[in-house]
């Protein structure tokens, strides 16, 4: 027989609600619970406060709720659903859990989003015939709270939640279950994992073409136009756009023969003049949240790329007094870092060496470093990316030239060089802003989201500007037009009209 957990597991999942709403949500839960083939019975337990889940293997497990002891140190409306694993094996703890970990947001939580993403959420307000009523929607957006407003917002302007579908980039954010669980259990939206990217891709189009629509695609990382044109290619004429979110997405696709408008909102002038500088920092405050007993002050820093989010990174850190070095395959970019104050080096390897950084952000958005390098770093050293994915760092070539690879859990993997120092891949290589946490603040990314929208209200529109292949002016122009870059003016700007004092 397969051998049972040694100790109880416990999950515990902070929630914010009123008392009906977490009382609903528990009860939810149990429902779905009973209905699982490994569980025989949910029951409430009078004497325990919970409910007693029996497995039909003998095993068990419980649900309680509990409330801060200490209300004054807690947030407001704070309550606590714990699912303890009593007794059974671990394939049957994981099946528990996996049902424990979908929990729909709150109505008061949502609410709490939708006050802190007002362009964003007052996007029918600008809209009122629902443009995109007669468009289907596939998206790749990171799955944060932020994202659950957005999905409103474009059900609002007119989105059948039937001829939506979401792919889960199984990164591990802070709510990743939480914002699934949202998207099935309360809009019933289809929800793909992105190990099954294709057959995501193959069901909507089916699904889509079955009502007679055609698919607007938001992407965030160029993952979907790729595998359309590499594997289904007869299919391309089914989509009307690509609306694209980041720069390594607008990499993806810079290479193809785009059959469709792309609407950039990754080059926009609305988004590197604004989204930039918080991205850098949210990658930079992550980092440091994951390494609280390290001292980076007056130590060596390197930075990878010097474009708008390598910007902003190297003069965060610098900010933070560390001593800063750039590198960047681009001439012109590594003249203004040289310009900008940064210690510079046309070779990489020899920057490295000289500079001994204790820190190396990758900001590439591709492979910037390998084991050559990573050879060359003092011990102790952390590589941190901020590109989609894990491509920055040559990930293969560290784990073949190591002599040891230890998986150190949320911190990352470290990898012991059988010829160099020990190496920390913070985040195991995932952008580090994402990693276990919501990265912007809900109010600093308002402003890219609703940009989206407009790039899907104008995309199913048919606006003539956008032709197939890129489409940088006219996404400028489009934006500029929307008024949405106004609002956040008089949301963020000046409080009566005047410059600085």
């Amino acid at each position: 027989m397969p051998a049972s957990v040694s100790s109880p597991l416990v999950h515990a999942v902070d929630v914010a609600a009123s008392t009906d709403e977490i009382r609903h949500l528990a009860t939810d839960l149990a429902t779905r619970l009973s209905a699982c083939l490994s569980v025989r019975s949910v029951q409430w337990d009078e004497a325990s406060s919970s409910w007693l889940c029996t497995l039909t293997s003998g095993g068990s497990g419980r649900l309680a709720l509990a409330t801060p002891a200490d209300p004054a140190a807690a947030a407001q409306h704070a309550h606590r659903l714990i699912a303890t694993f009593e007794q059974g094996t671990p394939a049957e703890a994981e099946a528990f859990f996996s049902v424990a970990r979908h929990l729909p947001f709150t109505e008061t939580e949502i609410a709490a989003a939708v006050g802190e993403l007002p362009l964003t959420s007052r996007l029918a307000d600008r809209w009122t015939d629902k443009p995109l009523a007669g468009v289907g929607v596939l998206l790749t957006i990171h799955h944060m709270r932020d994202f659950l407003v957005l999905v409103d917002s474009l059900l609002a302007l007119g989105v059948d939640p039937a001829h939506m579908t979401v792919i889960d980039k199984e990164y591990p954010y802070a709510h990743t279950h939480r914002v699934d669980a949202h998207l099935v259990h309360r809009h019933g939206i289809a929800v793909w994992r992105y190990r099954d990217l294709r057959e995501g891709i193959a069901e909507h189009i089916t699904r889509v073409s079955a009502a007679g629509k055609r698919t607007v695609v938001m992407d965030d990382g160029g993952y979907v136009l790729p595998v359309v044109l590499r594997d289904l290619p007869d299919q391309a004429g089914h989509f009307i756009g690509l609306v694209e979110q980041t720069t390594s997405g607008i990499r993806k696709v810079d290479g193809l023969d785009l059959p469709l408008p792309l609407f950039s909102v990754a080059e926009s002038d609305m988004k590197g003049m604004i989204e930039s500088y918080g991205i850098a920092d949210a990658a930079v405050r992550n980092t440091l949240r994951l390494l609280p007993d390290e001292k980076f002050e007056g130590q060596a820093a390197l930075v990878l790329g010097f474009g708008r989010i390598g910007q902003e990174v190297a003069r965060v850190l610098e900010s933070r007094r560390m001593r800063v070095a750039v590198y960047d395959s681009d001439i012109t970019r590594l003249v203004a870092a040289h310009e900008e104050g940064f210690l510079t080096d046309r070779s990489l390897d020899r920057l490295v060496q000289g500079h001994q950084p204790r820190l190396v952000f990758g900001c590439v958005g591709s492979r910037s470093f390998g084991l050559a390098q990573a050879r060359l770093l003092p011990p102790r050293a952390v590589l941190v990316s901020t590109t989609s994915r894990n491509y920055e760092f040559g990930l293969d070539e560290l784990r073949e030239g190591s002599a040891a690879v230890t998986d150190r859990g949320v911190l990352g993997t470290s990898y012991q060089l059988a010829d160099g120092p020990e190496v920390l891949v913070l985040g195991h290589g995932m952008p580090i802003n994402f990693h276990h946490a919501e990265s912007l603040s809900n109010r600093y990314v308002d402003l890219v989201l609703a940009g989206l929208a407009v790039g899907a209200v104008a995309l199913a529109h048919g606006d003539e500007r956008l032709q197939p292949g890129h489409n940088l002016a006219a996404t400028n122009e489009i934006l500029a037009e929307s008024g949405i870059v106004d609002d956040y003016y008089r949301l963020y700007g000046p409080t009566s009209g005047g410059g600085r004092a």
